[in-house]
């Protein structure tokens, strides 16, 4: 599994150096998640769980008390979640995007709308639950899941490198 996780962030370095990306930022970028309790899947931002179980309101906080806010930008792509996903174990955890401004349109903390291109559903998913699910964690094979807001699981913290 190790392993693997490495070969895909690799192969991610080697996609973005080869794609023009300037490899020092990348680089240093590698060097610095050496040192770090944060995981950087060389996306630009760095990831975290929340210590502790909170519902999606207080994970939220949580986040922003590290100066970072729950993931949005660097999970939208769906390659860069799975690796997430996998070397945090980060099934349930909490992710900034909700329906509950308007029920059945999810948008990502940021304002950015949710998309097909930028959500990806676990199977099955958003189910709604009868309007009660606002808010979305990670789910099976890091798909994204609707649930209910006051359930406690971690949050996945997100802040630019």
């Amino acid at each position: 599994m190790k392993l693997l996780l490495s070969l895909s962030i690799l192969s991610l370095l080697f996609i973005k150096c080869k794609a023009g990306e300037c490899c020092a930022d990348l680089r240093h970028e590698l060097q610095e998640s050496i040192a770090s309790d944060w995981f950087f899947p060389l996306n630009g931002y760095k990831y975290k769980l929340t210590s502790g179980s909170y519902d999606w309101t207080g994970a939220r906080h949580e986040c922003q008390k590290m100066g970072a806010d729950l993931a949005t930008i660097g999970i939208r792509d769906f390659e860069i979640r799975r690796v997430i996903w996998q070397k945090l174990n980060a099934v349930g955890a909490w992710v900034g995007m909700t329906d509950a401004a308007t029920e059945g349109q999810y948008t990502w903390i940021d304002n950015v709308v949710g998309t097909p291109q930028n959500i990806k559903w676990a199977a099955g998913e958003p189910n709604s639950n009868g309007g009660n699910e606002d808010c979305v964690n990670l789910w099976t094979d890091a798909g994204l899941n609707d649930d209910i807001c006051y359930k406690l699981v971690k949050g996945l913290c997100e802040l630019k490198v």
